[in-house]
């Protein structure tokens, strides 16, 4: 077998490199101007604390591609947001979508723990304006309908049974 020339191993790393390498975020791209930064928008849903899993955000990139369930997670060092995952059949969990670079990575920690942080202020806002939660609301109507039910005479209620 015979060596391959240099212009064959040229052609064989331009291939490469225009086919299978990515490049990050800070890296220029083809026309030498920077590229473009992705924009994000996030929606977060707090949910009641079940051990360490604060909430889930959906993650909108550039108006045309959504991941869903990410999780926001309080561990030993903070909060941090943890990719979908499923289970991998090993008893462990793989990954469905990540970040590939750090400065990504960062850049979607930052988004959806700021759009966590701004759900919480809004929930803290609602809260102080004096709307009862759901809970009350529903324990309230229970005890007015009740207290309807007393307040009607007995009258009223034979004569509702004697028409059935």
């Amino acid at each position: 077998m015979q060596n391959p020339s240099s212009a064959a191993i040229k052609r064989l790393r331009a291939m490469m490199t225009r086919s299978g390498k990515e490049k990050s975020m800070q890296e220029k791209t083809a026309g030498g101007t920077p590229a473009a930064p992705i924009k994000l928008d996030v929606s977060v849903r707090v949910i009641e604390p079940v051990k360490n899993l604060m909430g889930f955000a959906s993650v909108k990139f550039n108006d045309c591609f959504v991941v869903e369930n990410l999780k926001i997670v309080q561990g030993s060092k903070g909060l941090f947001v943890g990719m979908p995952s499923q289970p991998d059949g090993k008893g462990g969990y793989r990954d469905m979508a990540y970040p590939v670079t750090k400065e990504f990575r960062e850049q979607l920690n930052t988004a959806v723990l700021q759009a966590y942080e701004a759900k919480l202020e809004q929930m803290a806002e609602r809260g102080s304006v004096g709307r009862a939660s759901i809970s009350d609301q529903l324990k309230a109507g229970k005890a007015a309908a009740e207290q309807a039910k007393a307040e009607r005479s007995p009258k009223e209620k034979t004569s509702r049974g004697a028409e059935r």
